[in-house]
């Protein structure tokens, strides 16, 4: 399969295309998803360049947290997903430790079932695989600042993913306790 490849830590042009990839093998637990769509997030570059060697998987890597695809085999004891469902995620449960050696930047991957949703109908794959890592983010931090009703919060540099995101959570939760009264 091709998939994007890097043998060493550094800049883009550690970054390598390559056509002879072997498509991964999957645990009782995973899927194979054939990729349609995947997003780039700052964790992606800020890896390459080897800020988390410590806690990394080993060279070469295939990179790419975010994915978005359609299931091509399910593992044993997959119970919520089938072949040819429209699924979406992350493909790392914790981003920095320990990240896979095979991301989302190929043709294929492999995912633990419980790391994956099922795509809406109303939105394409390249929506959606904008979404699992930025949404993480947007929400961990609203947890982390105990955000609740009665708080005040400033989202500065709201345009980008995880800015637009916690505005779209405050919206929600105004719009949801609004009519809740």
């Amino acid at each position: 399969m091709k998939a994007w490849k890097y043998d060493e830590y550094g800049g883009v042009d550690t970054l390598k295309l390559i056509s002879d990839a072997a498509v991964p093998e999957i645990n009782d637990d995973q899927v194979l998803v054939r990729v349609v769509a995947a997003a780039l997030n700052p964790v992606d570059f800020k890896r390459r360049l080897g800020y988390f060697q410590a806690t990394d998987s080993p060279l070469p890597v295939i990179p790419g947290y975010d994915v978005a695809g359609v299931v091509v085999r399910v593992g044993n004891t997959v119970k919520g997903l089938k072949e040819g469902d429209e699924v979406y995620g992350d493909v790392n449960e914790k981003a920095l430790e320990g990240p896979k050696q095979f991301g989302s930047l190929a043709e294929y991957t492999a995912v633990e079932e419980k790391l994956l949703a099922l795509k809406p109908k109303n939105l394409d794959f390249v929506q959606v695989a904008a979404l699992p890592l930025a949404i993480e983010t947007a929400y961990e931090g609203l947890e982390r600042a105990d955000f609740c009703e009665g708080k005040s919060i400033l989202v500065l540099n709201g345009a980008g993913g995880v800015g637009s995101l916690v505005i779209q959570f405050f919206t929600c939760r105004v719009e949801v306790n609004t009519q809740s009264r």
